[in-house]
């Protein structure tokens, strides 16, 4: 009865709080453009957090007797968690991810919420130990920021002393501090082969030294100093003597020179096995290394699991190997990513279900399954660890849709989505599914490829007109979809980053709504609209947006004029394809931000040329597909005379393409003086057996092109 009466109040208390009535204090929280205002009451603050109960001590009324005060560095989404917690006691933690709830820690500690930060440091380690192992370094610092913080510093205290190597394994050990690893470094029991532990140390140095190339073979003396200054200090706590003849080769001797030169003649004369030679150098003793046989045996055990389909047991196993101080980051990778591709039979993916509800290290599914993808979508609602989730399947059901549209506004985690070659029933479930970009917050990444279409939703004299009027009936479809519905979704989005629409008959309907989408859009980082038929107006649309956009960085163009076509067949008119070609290189002249443009497969032609001529003057372009464009011999030099001034782009692909003799020799002479390409495709391009042997021999002079592609020529 007593809890009845609680959970009773708690509601009253938050109707209360989400009405707003008789409120006498308006909080305003967070910073511009993130800013939001709130009402309350003072007398639930003052009896529920000390700090308001401080701050409204201090603050005046103003001339409507509300009292205005500012919290300007705890973010909006953590304030209404707590808040609403100061108003009806309760937080429903299976709807919070690991970050958000540090977060919510933090916050709590700095409103003086002590009740509330030993929950919640309770649940962090109950709950969430594989992400706090994953941002271990993260998590430590934060330990440390109030002495009441004792579990949380506990669990970092015991990572440390017994499973150290956790820390190296971290996915922010960059950010370790300077001491932390110089303690950890002291330690006999770290547990690893010390050429791993000076793998890491190095890998930290040059991380502090963003300046540093990642090849050391390439550093000046200064840079040597450089990183023998910032590791000055753990560098003394290396086990040299303890390190494999084989590791001094590989590991040491690339970066000798941060070594004192009278400890690498001692490191020398140990491996070397110098005779009547003593070693003045100070010897420190090996390190404690647990025999790993109980772990390769958990491995296998694991591995078999999974084989046979026992996913709950298998993840147990995992969950004990990520335990052990030993485990790789291939446990890891193991524990955290699975893919199912080529099936699962049917007992086996109702455990897969199962596993999902509970909070595993599971991050990242992908797979071809038979279960109703509603039962995915369930279990998504009550899961806080899968960031990626991919599903290949045939049709999406009215009950499916609904579900993953119910999951995807309650999950807090899904980082990415994938839903290839389905087709959704009806426009009807594409709204419910699109609508829920508008309220999402979490999602950065979606992808439709091969999918979706839409049948049954027209009349059959309505497509019949359509059809006759020489209109592509998959663009009527999409033309209402991606219109009416989708567009608008992304209009209201404000997270999603990179949209993938690759072969979804989007139609010239489709093409026109997104790219007025784009006009306006200021988070797509990356998109691709390939193979779809979009025509020359939407084409041109693009080209122009292009000028403009600040934001998109990878642009996937491919096969958007003509499909089915040929250009072999000389009698191909690609008017269409050269003034696409020159639109795009006056765009490429303009934009800014892009580094990956696909436009192959649209038979550009002369407009070649134009692209060629752009690529003197674009500064950001590092990759570029041009294959399959009918460009002939000319094209070929001109591009091959923009890689001579050209000194970003690093990939370029022109296969099957006609660049001839004279195009080969063109390029011949590029490669001898272009400094940046590391990729090259020239595959199928009518190159006769003297090019070819002219471009290798070039590729023998060229120190960085290190991916040539030749295949499918050598003809006489």
């Amino acid at each position: 009865m007593a809890l009845e009466l609680f959970k009773k109040l708690s509601n009253d208390l938050t109707t209360i709080f989400k009405n707003s009535d008789d409120y006498n204090v308006l909080i305003e929280v967070g910073q511009t453009p993130n800013r939001q205002t709130f009402k309350a009451h003072s007398v639930i603050l003052n009896s529920r957090c000390d700090y308001f109960r401080k701050v409204l001590k201090k603050t005046t009324c103003d001339e409507d007797y509300v009292k205005n005060i500012k919290v300007t560095n705890i973010p909006v989404a953590i304030f209404e968690i707590i808040i609403k917690y100061i108003y009806n006691g309760d937080i429903l933690f299976d709807k919070i991810d690991a970050p958000t709830t540090i977060h919510l820690l933090t916050a709590a500690n700095e409103l003086g919420l002590e009740e509330l930060f030993n929950i919640i440091q309770n649940h962090l380690v109950k709950n969430h130990a594989s992400w706090m192992c994953k941002n271990f370094v993260k998590v430590h610092k934060i330990s440390l920021e109030n002495d009441n913080f004792e579990e949380l510093q506990q669990f970092c205290h015991n990572i440390i002393d017994n499973y150290p190597n956790i820390v190296f394994d971290s996915e922010d050990y960059l950010d370790l501090s300077e001491n932390v690893l110089v303690s950890l470094l002291k330690l006999d029991n770290l547990n690893m082969d010390e050429g791993k532990i000076w793998d890491q140390v190095i890998k930290w140095g040059i991380g502090k030294n963003h300046d540093l190339d990642a090849d050391p073979a390439r550093w000046s003396d200064a840079n040597f100093s450089t990183l023998k200054t910032t590791l000055r200090n753990c560098l003394p706590h290396i086990r040299y003597f303890h390190i494999s003849s084989e590791d001094v080769i590989d590991k040491l001797y690339p970066y000798q020179k941060i070594v004192e030169p009278s400890l690498w003649k001692d490191i020398l004369i140990k491996n070397l096995d110098v005779q009547n030679r003593s070693i003045t150098s100070s010897i420190l003793p090996p390190r404690v290394v647990q025999d790993d046989s109980a772990l390769n045996n958990m491995r296998r055990k694991a591995r078999e699991c999974f084989d046979k389909g026992k996913f709950l047991e298998a993840s147990k196993l995992y969950e004990k190997i990520l335990a052990n101080s030993l485990h790789s980051t291939d446990d890891l990778k193991n524990a955290s990513i699975w893919d199912f591709t080529n099936g699962v039979n049917a007992y086996s993916e109702k455990e897969l279900i199962i596993l999902l509800y509970e909070n595993t290290m599971l991050s990242s599914l992908k797979g071809f399954f038979d279960e109703p993808v509603a039962l995915y979508a369930d279990a998504l609602c009550k899961n806080t660890t899968l960031t990626s989730l991919e599903l290949i399947g045939e049709e999406l059901y009215s009950e499916d849709v609904i579900a993953l549209a119910n999951a995807l506004c309650k999950n807090v985690t899904l980082s990415s989505l994938k839903l290839t070659h389905f087709v959704i029933e009806s426009p009807k479930d594409a709204k419910v599914l699109f609508n829920v970009l508008c309220k999402n917050t979490t999602l950065t990444s979606f992808n439709l490829e091969s999918s979706p279409y839409f049948e049954g939703y027209f009349s059959t004299e309505k497509l019949r007109e359509f059809e006759e009027n020489g209109n592509n009936i998959d663009g009527l479809y999409n033309e209402f979809i991606l219109g009416e519905i989708f567009a608008d979704a992304l209009y209201k989005n404000t997270t999603l980053t990179s949209l993938n629409l690759n072969n979804t008959k989007l139609g010239v309907g489709g093409g026109k709504s997104l790219a007025k989408v784009l006009c306006n859009n200021t988070t797509l980082t990356s998109l691709n609209i390939g193979n779809n038929d979009l025509g020359l107006e939407v084409a041109k649309t693009f080209a122009d947006i292009l000028c403009t956009n600040t934001t998109l960085t990878y642009l996937n163009l491919k096969n958007i004029l003509v499909q089915n076509a040929c250009y072999e067949d000389d009698d191909y008119d690609n008017d269409f394809g050269s003034e696409i070609g020159k639109l795009i290189a006056d765009a490429l002249c303009k934009n800014t931000t892009l580094t990956f443009l696909n436009i192959s497969s649209n038979y550009l032609g002369s407009g070649g040329k134009a692209i060629a001529d752009a690529l003197c003057k674009n500064t950001t372009l590092n990759s570029l597909d041009m294959s399959v464009n009918g460009l002939g011999p000319d094209e070929g030099k001109a591009i091959a005379d923009a890689l001579c001034k050209n000194t970003t782009l690093a990939s370029l692909n022109i296969c099957n393409n006609k660049i001839g003799s004279e195009g080969g020799n063109a390029f011949a002479e590029a490669i001898c003086k272009n400094t940046t390409l590391t990729s090259l495709d020239l595959k199928n391009n009518q190159l006769g057996s003297k090019d070819v042997e002219t471009i290798e021999e070039a590729l023998s002079k060229n120190t960085t092109l290190t991916d040539c592609n030749l295949k499918s020529n050598d003809e006489n």
